[in-house]
Parts: structure tokens; C-alpha cells; sequence
């Protein structure tokens, strides 16, 4: 068989995602607690990029600091060099979030009342047959494939760790371990964004949450309801805040959902 010929039927087989293949579904609801929703997330499916993020602070705009942060970073994504974006998306995912860094830095010492904010922050990009992300604290990305029964979070998070924590000494700092940041956007500190990449095959579903999804719907949840609701991907994620409300919805809840 030519090589032209092969190629050809690869394509047929396992025709490479496009625009119109990828399917969104968003949703950010503040919870049953909180008056103010700190998250904020966005979705431009024509460039079949997202970024979500998790606001801190409370009286210290964390609400603020999530949507500059998110804009910032779909922004330097929509005006990156496209060849650069092509052969480096790891590096230039990391970059845009060291962009929205640098933009909340600046608006920091301009506004003295926007001194304490910070946010979590976690981008991704779908191209072709691979799924591109990035991310700084403990908003997550999971890779869910209800195909083969598998659910896979992609991202770690950068809280303490509790292996590192003499529970006897520091029995409080033990137990909050999980909710403390080593990384933030809006720290003078130098981040240092993690990035990485995942092969994606028709079906597969992307799911980017903050941690008012992650902290009340276990990974199995995730995955069995994925499986109850494949027919229908807004129903899947109505099912995901459902369940996410009923265990007390202390947090705002958000998350993004795309599926190949």
C-alpha cells in the first residue's frame, strides 16, 4: 500500500478532531454557602481552548483575581505566534499563565486593596489527537474515558504535602495540609507552572474543575455518571453539580467538560 493511500485510510479510521468535534459544557454555580462566586472560567471553541480558576480571599477580591487571571491567559493564548503554539504548546501554556501572573502582580501594586488576592489557575488546549494543559494550584484536570470503564486526573496539586507533616507536632497545619497553596497566582514569588499532555481518542470526555466539584464527587462518581449520561453531556455535567450540591455545596462549584 502507498503512503499517501494508508494515510488516507488512517484518516477515515480516526479522522483528527476539528472544531466541530469538540463539545462544550461549562458551568460555575456559587453553592449553597457562599455569597460571592470567586471562580471564574472560559471556553473559546473555535481555538478549542479553556482555562478555569478559583479565586481566594474572600474580602481580597478573590472573584477579581479569577477572571483576570482566566482572561489574561485565554488572551496571550489568542495572540501567541501560532507557529511557536504549534511546536511549543507545553511551553506556551506555561507561559500564559505566567502572563496572568505578572497581570495580577501589576494590578497589585497599583491598588492597594487588591494586595492579598490570588487565584488558582488551569488552562488546556485540544489539538489534533492531543490534549495540551497547564496549571498552577489545585483547580484539576481529568481525563475520563467511558469506553474502557477508566477515569485518570491528569493534574497534581499543589498543596502540602501530609507525608511532610509531623501530625503529633502540627496536628492543625496535618489537617489543612490539602487546602494550603505552594503555588498561587498573584504570589511575587517565582511559580513555576506545571505542564504536560495526554493522547485523546473519539469519545473521550475532559473534565476541569475546581475544587468544589473534586472535594464532593469522588473519582468513581465522576466516572459512573460519565458512563449513565454518555449519551448527553449536558446531562452529565447537570448530574455533577446535582450530586456536588447535595453533599452541602460549601464551596462555589465549577467545571468544564469537553468531549472528543
Amino acid at each position: 500500500m502507498h503512503l499517501v493511500n494508508f494515510i488516507e485510510l488512517i484518516g477515515k479510521l480516526w479522522p483528527m478532531p476539528t472544531p466541530s468535534d469538540i463539545q462544550f459544557f461549562s458551568c460555575s454555580d456559587p453553592g449553597k454557602v457562599r455569597r460571592t462566586n470567586e471562580d471564574f472560567l472560559k471556553i473559546d471553541s473555535t481555538l478549542q481552548i479553556a482555562a478555569i480558576a478559583d479565586g481566594m480571599g474572600g474580602n481580597d477580591y478573590g472573584e477579581v483575581a479569577s477572571q483576570l487571571a482566566v482572561d489574561a491567559c485565554i488572551e496571550y493564548l489568542r495572540q501567541a505566534d501560532k507557529d511557536l503554539l504549534d511546536k511549543y504548546p507545553s511551553r506556551e501554556l506555561g507561559n500564559a499563565i505566567k502572563y496572568a501572573n505578572e497581570t495580577i502582580i501589576t494590578i497589585q501594586r497599583n491598588e492597594e486593596k487588591y494586595r492579598s488576592m490570588g487565584t488558582t489557575l488551569t488552562c488546556l488546549w485540544v489539538r489534533d489527537d492531543q490534549l495540551h494543559y497547564s496549571w498552577v494550584g489545585d483547580s484539576r484536570i481529568y481525563l475520563i474515558r467511558s469506553s474502557d470503564k477508566t477515569i485518570k486526573q491528569l493534574t497534581n496539586d499543589h498543596t502540602l504535602d501530609r507525608n511532610k507533616i509531623d501530625a503529633a507536632l502540627a496536628p492543625d497545619l496535618y489537617r489543612r495540609a490539602p487546602s494550603i497553596l505552594t503555588q498561587k497566582i498573584g504570589s511575587i514569588l517565582l511559580i513555576k507552572p506545571d505542564s504536560d499532555r495526554v493522547q485523546i481518542a473519539p469519545g473521550d470526555i475532559v473534565l476541569a474543575c475546581t475544587d468544589g466539584l473534586s472535594d464532593k464527587v469522588s473519582d468513581e462518581l465522576m466516572l459512573d455518571y460519565a458512563i449513565a449520561f454518555t449519551h448527553s453531556l449536558n446531562e452529565y455535567g447537570e448530574k455533577l453539580l446535582d450530586r456536588a450540591l447535595d453533599c452541602g455545596g460549601q464551596d462555589n462549584i465549577s467545571f468544564i467538560l469537553a468531549r472528543i
